[in-house]
């Protein structure tokens, strides 16, 4: 059995021994257990089509720079998705529940805690990168006085090598802050939808259009960043798992959104989570795909397009 199949029969044993003591009417469960297989099944089919097309047109195709234009404006795509997703969706949700978990503790804030989770997650992704290329260094101070002792050419080819394995650590970093942010925000879906007992069929309409749009978006993002097939699959995998394990553990939890320690912990990971987002987002993908030459008009229009198709998904919630 694959990891999914393994990760969908875990979730719906731990449903099912809960269906009697937890009080949910039985319409409500079979919505949600119906959202759980389709969400998981949509996120797939939408994660897992583009690097399929990607990939025959790759070897049907006999020029690779028309597949390179197709990727670098699909990406500018995704990253307007990944831009409105965070400036609509994730900010917005973190100072909500923000002010509403404080206002339900009768708490009022001097303090601008809520920008300062925001700073914190955003200024993580730079204090991560500085590490990553300190220790770069310490690691190639040992080979200096071997460099000293060839001729420029391998001096050159050293250093270019060098540059190289430096763009490389940046690019996982971000690629591993990204799918971060995204099965995070996914899993914390979930759990509310799992938890939630009104206005279910809208929300579940809603999430399953915009899970999926991000699954693509995902996809893309990585296909054109050119990571390797296992790691792909395997990030598009837990991406897609990562919303349907929270519908399941908060229907299996029978959470009532009411905690006030789960609510405190929930914010502080979703203000950091958005800072990293805003971070990897703008600096990142944004600023990676305005930088390169060729068709900036075309990548514009993407762009917008992609930040279109979120707010419409988004606006269907009102």
């Amino acid at each position: 059995r694959s990891a999914a199949d393994v990760c969908v029969i875990c979730m719906f044993s731990g449903v099912l021994q809960v269906m009697d003591s937890s009080g949910v009417s039985p319409g409500l469960l079979h919505i949600k257990l119906l959202t759980l297989v389709l969400m998981l099944g949509f996120s797939l089919l939408c994660g897992f089509s583009p690097v399929c097309v990607t990939r025959r047109a790759t070897r049907f195709s006999s020029d690779p720079g028309s597949r390179q234009r197709v990727l670098s404006l699909a990406s500018c795509l995704a990253c307007g998705v990944f831009l409105a997703s965070c400036l609509l969706e994730l900010l917005p949700d973190f100072l909500n529940h923000m002010r509403d978990t404080f206002s339900r503790l009768h708490i009022t804030l001097r303090f601008p805690l809520s920008e300062f989770l925001l700073a914190m997650g955003f200024l993580l992704v730079f204090v991560l990168e500085q590490m990553l290329l300190a220790f770069r260094e310490q690691t190639c101070e040992a080979s200096l006085e071997k460099q000293a002792l060839m001729d420029c050419e391998d001096r050159d080819a050293v250093h270019r090598s060098r540059t190289v394995e430096d763009g490389r650590s940046h690019l996982g970093l971000r690629v591993f802050l990204l799918l971060f942010c995204v099965c995070v925000r996914a899993f914390l879906e979930g759990l509310s939808l799992g938890s939630r007992r009104e206005r279910l069929l809208e929300e579940c309409v809603t999430l399953l259009l915009y899970k999926g749009l991000l699954a693509f978006s995902l996809a893309v993002r990585l296909s054109h960043l050119a990571l390797r097939r296992t790691l792909l699959s395997g990030a598009l995998l837990l991406f897609s798992v990562a919303c349907p394990g929270g519908i399941g553990m908060g229907m299996g939890m029978g959470l009532d959104g009411t905690e006030t320690g789960a609510q405190l912990l929930r914010c502080a990971v979703e203000g950091l989570t958005a800072g990293i987002f805003l971070n990897v987002s703008l600096l990142g993908s944004l600023r990676q795909e305005s930088g390169s030459p060729g068709h900036r008009i075309h990548k514009v229009a993407f762009l917008l397009t992609g930040f279109a198709l979120v707010t419409a998904v988004l606006f269907c919630k009102v």
